[in-house]
């Protein structure tokens, strides 16, 4: 019985330890949220879209200033609205004291979501870039405006760049609610570590990242941008990201896979994710197997429009108790609602242009696969030069099995779509 007091007492103390320790650092979070919230309300603002015809906000925001005449850092898709239609809306600004101001546009970044501001000059304090990013497990705090309810502080901890992200995104363990988008999250010194942009819930926020928007800071000119030239500057920037991000991938080798008896690409690059599922129900009377793989993240253009969306997909379907005629008709089932991924209206695309015919080609001279397949493209009306494409493909060479091959890739030039077209085919053959 001694034995085992003594062991109680042993855990009561550890527990207590770790109890005492935990609570320090909470206490210490909190000093210091207290302490930057006191230090940098005067460079903290609200950012808000006013609708001319009203008067009323449309949006709002966050920013924080940068300078100490009055350069402030915000979202892209924070001031989206007055970038694509000037003249339905301006940007203001409230500082902590609930004075308003106008602001000036300087620059955007559509691909990295930020935006860079003018505001008429209320302080003279900024906040500065930290020169590195922090450890894995660091304290972070992230600052904005949550729900228009005045200036936020929400401690988190910082847990390094996303490891399946085209844009290195940050991950946070810190709630990044709606209206602190375009705020900094800083260090425990005090410097910004990168902007707020995203969250998916529970603790979960994403950051654009320092070297990001040192980056655009940087390459941002002091004269504002004029609000004719907007949409040509993001039609260059999306562009461009096209060209380096499918370019990227037709450079490498893609990692192939056997899936059913075809051999298939996987996961071609680092912020490519792949999953699988199996229909199971037996009800049915085949087999099928899908791979999905795709990117996670796309790119911000209005609240109707998205793009930067990268997204392929297989289906293997095999069957002994369908006829040819029944077979077909659960494939035809199968393909009827394949669509663009991304987020696209009339006003932004034109309808789809389709080609079909069929193709024979392999990785092996020795196993042709015969598919029958539809290209499909839509130009994008305010970027020319940029389509959504779609490809669909379903192999013929069998009358109970088939390979059904799908991609759709959004914001790309018709070059980049034709080789990334003739790579995807190529890369399917029969194991």
């Amino acid at each position: 019985m001694q034995v085992i007091h003594k062991l109680s007492d042993r855990k009561w103390i550890l527990f207590s330890t770790l109890l005492c320790l935990l609570l320090q650092a909470n206490v210490s979070l909190a000093q210091d949220a207290k302490k930057l919230f006191g230090e940098y309300n005067n460079r903290i603002y609200q950012i808000r879209i006013i609708e001319l015809a009203s008067g009323k906000q449309a949006s709002i925001g966050s920013g924080f200033q940068i300078t100490e005449d009055g350069l402030v850092i915000s979202n892209f898709h924070v001031v989206a609205d007055y970038v694509h239609h000037p003249e339905r809306y301006r940007i203001v600004y409230a500082n902590h004291q609930g004075e308003n101001g106008d602001v000036t546009l300087i620059n955007i970044d559509v691909v990295n979501d930020l935006s860079l501001l003018k505001i008429t000059q209320t302080s003279t304090d900024y906040i500065q870039l930290a020169s590195s990013l922090p450890a894995h497990g660091d304290p972070i705090y992230s600052l904005g405006n949550p729900h228009d309810l005045g200036l936020t502080v929400v401690p988190g901890t910082f847990n390094g760049i996303t490891t399946y992200s085209a844009y290195e995104h940050i991950h946070i363990s810190a709630a990044i609610n709606a209206g602190m988008s375009g705020g900094p999250t800083l260090n425990a010194a005090g410097e910004i570590i990168g902007v707020n942009v995203a969250s998916s819930g529970n603790q979960v926020g994403f950051l654009i990242p320092l070297h990001r928007l040192r980056s655009f800071v940087l390459s941002s000119a002091d004269v504002p941008i004029d609000s004719a030239a907007h949409q040509a500057l993001m039609g260059q920037q999306l562009v461009q990201h096209q060209q380096q991000n499918i370019g990227n991938l037709l450079a490498q080798d893609w990692n192939i896979r056997a899936f059913g008896e075809a051999n298939i690409p996987n996961e071609i690059a680092s912020f490519i994710r792949c999953w699988g599922f199996t229909e199971d129900d037996p009800e049915i009377k085949y087999t099928h197997a899908t791979s999905y793989c795709r990117e996670e993240e796309k790119i911000y253009i209005s609240s109707q429009f998205n793009t930067g969306v990268i997204l392929y997909r297989f289906d293997w379907f095999e069957t002994s108790q369908l006829n040819s005629i029944q077979f077909y008709n659960v494939l035809k089932s199968k393909i009827s609602n394949a669509t663009a991924d991304n987020v696209a209206n009339k006003e932004n695309v034109t309808d789809y242009k389709c080609h079909d015919g069929f193709i024979k080609t392999s990785a092996s001279q020795l196993s042709p696969v015969t598919t029958k397949a539809a290209y499909c493209a839509r130009s994008y009306k305010k970027y020319p030069g940029l389509y959504d494409v779609l490809y669909l493909g379903i192999t013929v060479d069998q009358d109970h099995k088939a390979l059904l091959s799908y991609f759709t890739l959004s914001g790309v030039s018709q070059e980049m779509s034709t080789q990334f077209t003739k790579k995807f085919i190529s890369s399917i053959s029969w194991n």
